[in-house]
């Protein structure tokens, strides 16, 4: 499947508002459904643009997991605890998971990328997700 640049970052950007406004409606199935939003939005990244190289795609992969990860930080329903951000966490894990799976495989489907732009996008990939994680780890947790 093929979409235009254009059409891919509005889905994108949709789907982004859905998983935050029914996490904060619904709450908990806005952290519960964090892995399927993220796989959902990695695979749309990663398997219908052919127009993107493959470093872009996966800035754009991370750039969504962040934004929904911090919007369900701060918008999901309840007051957020350790114990609330502990679970938010362990949801985007298996939700990254899922992420690198997928664009390792659209690394290996990569026919016109160069090996060192791979193994760049692969590393980066890993490096902002890291600081995402020390950066925004207790986002949001309400302390008395």
């Amino acid at each position: 499947m093929k979409l235009q640049k254009t059409t891919l970052i509005s889905l994108l950007m949709l789907i982004l508002l859905i998983s935050v406004i029914v996490g904060h409606f619904l709450p908990p199935s806005g952290i519960l459904g964090a892995p399927i939003v993220i796989s959902l939005m990695t695979g749309l990244i990663i398997f219908t643009n052919s127009e993107f190289n493959i470093l872009i795609k996966s800035l754009l992969c991370y750039l969504f997991i962040g934004l929904n990860d911090v919007g369900i930080k701060l918008f999901a329903g309840g007051i957020h605890d350790m114990e609330g951000v502990g679970w938010i966490n362990m949801m985007l894990l298996i939700g990254l998971g899922i992420s690198f799976i997928m664009l390792l495989i659209g690394v290996f489907r990569d026919r016109i990328s160069k090996n060192w732009t791979k193994v760049l996008s692969i590393l980066l990939f890993i490096l902002l997700i890291y600081i995402h994680l020390r950066i925004f780890e207790t986002l949001g947790v309400h302390v008395n």
